[in-house]
């Protein structure tokens, strides 16, 4: 029986924890998870899915404040004498002194096929970067921020509407599996960790608030894939009637396939110089577009106006009638 120990908080790793459960040959002894935090809005103290799995198979919880020297956390798991450590998006660094107590070896799951897209966000950096796949990598953990030894790497293709949530979703569908095959396989010696190259090192792009907004500037594709990476949270955005507009599903047309201004209906949007401006929305049959960089369009499918209910663009466009025809700023 293997004996491992897990460090971990989201979502993600919630869904892989039910996976490496289930398995047989593998023992959760326990889990450490990150301290309870109060919902922004009502401040009420919420569980996190790994605290509620845990509580659900009655294994043994962890919630220190911080791990580094706390004397009493690291004499409790010493105590319990386990194979591995797996963490998957812990918020700490895990200090040497913890990383030597297993028997065996520390193990973290990371989303990418290391060592590109090292650091915090390699879903959203391989989404930014335009790849057409990505990686689910399982490595050895050393005191460095994903530099251990490879394991085994899991290919994961990426589709052209795919975001960060639905390629979550897709880590979370295949990481416990895949996880639970590695472990096993590497206890019976059948696998031997590889040393990353580091001069092939990349690391994840950095996010900013600018990045948030929508630039019309911009190619259509540009901002389409933006749209893919910032979705969910916190979302392409502009403004409409001071107000935060989300643009929720989109597509993009590359070049300009605007009809020639004899078949362009009335109130399509404002037609001037036998073109529309850059940052307009129109109304061509039943599609609603903006106007982008070089004549390129971008599709607006469903939106959501700040405080309002997430709607279908054509439902939108029923309420607020003077969208065709706006020019954002």
């Amino acid at each position: 029986m293997i004996k491992i120990w897990f460090f971990w908080t989201p979502i993600l790793a919630s869904r892989v924890l039910e996976d490496i459960f289930k398995s047989w040959g593998i023992d959760v002894k326990f889990i450490v998870t990150a301290t309870d935090k109060p919902v922004w809005r009502w401040l009420n103290i919420t569980f996190n899915p790994v605290k509620e799995f845990a509580l659900d198979k009655n294994i043994a919880l962890f919630q220190p404040e911080k791990i580094r020297w706390n004397t009493d956390f690291i004499e409790k798991i010493k105590s319990l004498e386990v194979d591995y450590f797996v963490v998957v998006a812990y918020s700490k660094i895990i200090p040497e002194n913890i990383l030597n107590i297993p028997k065996k070896m520390c193990i973290n799951i990371h989303g990418s096929i290391l060592p590109k897209y090292r650091w915090a966000s390699p879903i959203q950096s391989a989404l930014i970067e335009w790849e057409t796949k990505t990686w689910v990598t399982i490595m050895k953990m050393d005191e460095a921020m994903d530099t251990g030894d490879i394991i085994d790497i899991l290919e994961i293709p990426i589709d052209k509407f795919e975001t960060s949530q639905t390629l979550f979703d897709k880590f979370g569908q295949v990481s416990g599996k895949f996880l639970v095959k590695t472990l096993i396989a590497l206890d019976k010696w059948l696998i031997k960790p590889v040393k990353q190259d580091d001069n092939n090192a990349t690391y994840c792009s950095k996010i900013s608030k600018e990045d948030w907004l929508a630039n019309f500037s911009k190619l259509a594709k540009t901002l389409f894939n933006s749209w893919k990476w910032l979705t969910p949270w916190p979302g392409l955005y502009t403004n409409f009637k001071d107000k935060k507009f989300i643009i929720e599903q989109c597509d993009f047309i590359s070049s300009s396939v605007i009809p020639a201004p004899s078949v362009i209906p009335a109130k399509a949007g404002i037609y001037k110089n036998n073109k529309f401006q850059t940052w307009e929305v129109i109304k061509i049959e039943d599609k609603i577009w903006i106007i982008c960089g070089d004549s390129s369009i971008l599709i607006l499918k469903k939106v959501k106006l700040e405080w309002k209910k997430s709607q279908e663009i054509k439902d939108f466009v029923n309420w607020y009638k003077d969208f065709v025809g706006y020019v954002f700023k």
